[in-house]
């Protein structure tokens, strides 16, 4: 997102205004320490939201009524504020064109602060229009329906600040990474950040969830549907054909079928058809229904059978195996073997012939031993067959039940008709049997559940090919690729040692890992390359290729294209961080003499050289994408160094603009304090 911070500053205590002014492109404030250079990107991080002050203590915080920042999110001006007094609250107020005169102690009125998570998400909706990032309502549900964090512009912090203390750090790349949660956060958020989904797609990613639920939901339900229709039939099928049968009907007036789809309507014709009148009493159509249950209850009886051999068989190799077991567990193979040479009585020669087959005899007997003790068990596989045995044991026999069920009632029927019973008494009682189980079912209509079915499938379709369209991880990975190639680029150009040359960092989205990739295809990484220069150029290296890629992005990237660079320098300089002197020179030249002193071979002007290449870069990589892209992202560097040459001719005057604090600092004038004035 072009982002532009127009002023930093501090309203002190007495009203008086303390800003600092930035331009686009590269900006240096240069100064010697305690002068506020490194209270700059703090007064930016609490501005921008953060619950912490970490402005360092001192003559700043002491004198500090007010922080603030002017800035510039494609284009539309706003100034942003925090009072310390105030710590839950922040300021923020929209302008039509910023402009500094009018910035003073009575512009922050009390009626522009607000509370602190609200000025949040009001400064987050410059930067992006989105509010729920749930991809699944259920994992929602889980958290007793919190939303999932939702991008926060203290996310954005990660990608724009390189303090101090992290700028060469071998251990860490990112800020608030020492934070898991944070961490994940913005690996997660990132793709929303890089324009990869939008509000869209996270709806979308819920209505697939639930569609797929409410398919699953009737499918289940489908089968279900057909397991109680083959548990219905079983119940209906037997008491139906027995009814047909003692009614003298061959064929079924009404199938089974039906019976079971509409068991009410079936109800209704069933009392028009089984009525005495219609009894065909010549029929022999019970008599061979009685034949094909006996027959039926011979094939199950000899399943059975059949099972239970099965089941007797498997016990008895379960039970062997035990004894196999148990004795391979006792048996031990002989250590030694003892016996004597045969000597032949006459001409007393000695053979050895016994002696070394009694040794073939116990290699053997230690091979097979060993061989038994490492078999592998089958007890497991034959239990698990004795199950199964058991399960259909327990179906056949069930079966065999009803059977014999069945063919008991057509003997009862029998019985009772030569006892001069009625016939249709007996039909009656079992019509009245019928119609017990037709009352008890509840069937659901399949074909309307096909259709729901049907209908949900295709709307889910269509979100999935929306969602295809996404594409996240073919586009972190495209981003990956894009940020290592312009890593290759702009790492050749600063002074790794050579055992890394050619540079060839890599960099993923998906893990926010960074490391040298050798020749040998050796994944080095940070943590391993050694030299604070590495390390420095590594972070350097690594936030201007992101940089570019974003700006390359242009609106579509939400992440402010600012890049803070806090003292780069140090791993040239360490001595500078007591560089109390007037003029850089000076500090230069007592620099070299404490390296004379404790025989540092490091010559000084080699580090000069150094940085005054790492400066170019930053000015070169400026000007260029400012001609691509027609804008530039603004990097602010607060360092030590001065009075530097850049090799692209760009006086460095312009890129400290002002800014350069040796004989002051960020509060001038300091205000005196009660203190000062005894």
């Amino acid at each position: 997102m072009k982002t532009l911070i127009h002023e930093i500053g501090v309203i002190d205590k007495q009203g008086l205004k303390h800003p600092v002014n930035f331009q686009a492109g590269l900006n240096v404030v240069t100064g010697k320490s305690s002068t506020g250079k490194s209270a700059l990107i703090e007064i930016f991080d609490y501005c921008f939201g953060s619950d912490e002050n970490t402005i360092p203590k001192g003559v700043i915080t002491n004198s500090a009524a007010i922080y603030y920042v002017a800035l510039a999110v494609n284009e539309q001006d706003m100034v942003i504020a925090r009072d310390p007094n105030l710590a839950a609250r922040a300021f923020f107020r929209r302008v039509e064109t910023f402009d500094s005169a009018k910035i003073d102690r009575e512009y922050f009125n009390t009626s522009y602060f607000r509370p602190l998570s609200e000025f949040k998400k009001h400064l987050r909706d410059f930067f992006l229009d989105i509010n729920d990032v749930d991809e699944s309502l259920v994992a929602k549900a889980y958290r007793g329906n919190r939303k999932a964090p939702t991008p926060s512009i203290r996310s954005f912090s990660s990608f724009l600040l390189q303090h101090q203390n992290l700028i060469a750090n071998k251990h860490a790349l990112f800020y608030r990474f020492d934070e898991k949660e944070k961490r994940d956060q913005v690996i997660e958020h990132t793709k929303i950040f890089l324009g990869l989904v939008d509000q869209k797609f996270f709806h979308l990613s819920q209505e697939k969830e639930r569609l797929s639920t409410d398919v699953k939901r009737l499918e289940r339900q489908k089968e279900t549907n057909k397991r109680t229709s083959e548990n219905y039939k079983q119940k209906v099928a037997p008491v139906l054909s027995q009814l047909y049968a003692l009614m003298g009907f061959k064929d079924e007036p009404i199938s089974l079928t039906k019976v079971l789809q509409h068991p009410q309507d079936a109800k209704d014709q069933l009392d028009n058809i089984i009525v005495a009148e219609k009894i065909v009493h010549s029929s022999d159509a019970l008599t061979q229904r009685y034949e094909q249950l006996k027959l039926a209850r011979n094939q199950k009886t000899a399943e059975l059978r059949k099972l239970q051999r099965q089941a007797a068989s498997i016990n008895k190799h379960i039970q062997a195996e035990e004894r196999f077991v148990d004795n391979v567990k006792r048996f031990n193979s002989p250590q030694h073997v003892h016996i004597s040479a045969s000597v032949c009585p006459f001409c007393h020669t000695e053979k050895d012939n016994l002696r070394q087959n009694a040794k073939k005899l116990q290699e053997a007997i230690t091979k097979v031993s060993g061989n038994l003790a490492q078999a592998r068990p089958m007890k497991a596989k034959f239990e698990s067959s004795l199950i199964e045995v058991q399960r259909d044991t327990e179906i056949v026999s069930k079966s065999l039940t009803d059977l014999n069920q069945q063919i008991t009632e057509i003997e009862k029927a029998n019985q009772q008709l030569s006892e001069q019973k009625s016939l249709y008494e007996s039909i009656i009682m079992q019509k009245a049997k019928l119609y017990a189980l037709l009352d008890t079912l509840n069937m659901a209509d399949d074909a309307e559940l096909e259709k729901e079915i049907k209908e949900l499938k295709k709307k889910l379709k269509k979100i999935t090919d929306a969602l295809k369209e996404y594409d996240v991880q073919k586009g972190l990975a495209a981003a990956s690729d894009k940020v290592n190639e312009y890593m290759t680029s702009i790492g050749s150009y600063f002074e790794f040692e050579k055992s890394y040359k050619p540079i060839n960092l890599n960099f993923s989205f998906e893990t926010f890992d960074l490391y040298h990739l050798t020749p040998e295809n050796e994944k080095i990484y940070l943590r391993s390359m050694g030299s604070g220069a590495n390390w420095l150029y590594c972070h350097v290296t690594l936030f201007l290729a992101l940089h570019r890629y974003f700006a390359e992005l242009g609106e579509k990237c939400a992440i402010p294209s600012v890049l803070f660079l806090d003292q780069p320098t140090q791993v040239y300089f360490p001595n500078f961080n007591r560089d109390n002197s007037e003029t850089f020179e000076e500090q230069k030249t007592q620099e070299a003499e404490q390296r004379k002193i404790h025989s540092v071979d490091q010559n000084i002007d080699e580090d000069i050289k150094a940085v005054e290449n790492l400066f170019s870069q930053l000015s070169v990589y400026c000007n260029v994408l400012e001609k691509e892209n027609g804008f530039s992202p603004q990097i602010i560097v607060t360092d030590h160094a001065d009075n530097l040459t850049l090799s692209n001719r760009v006086p460095f005057d312009s890129l400290v603009n002002g800014n350069r604090w040796r004989t002051r600092g960020l509060i001038d004038p300091v205000p005196y304090s009660d203190t000062d004035k005894r």
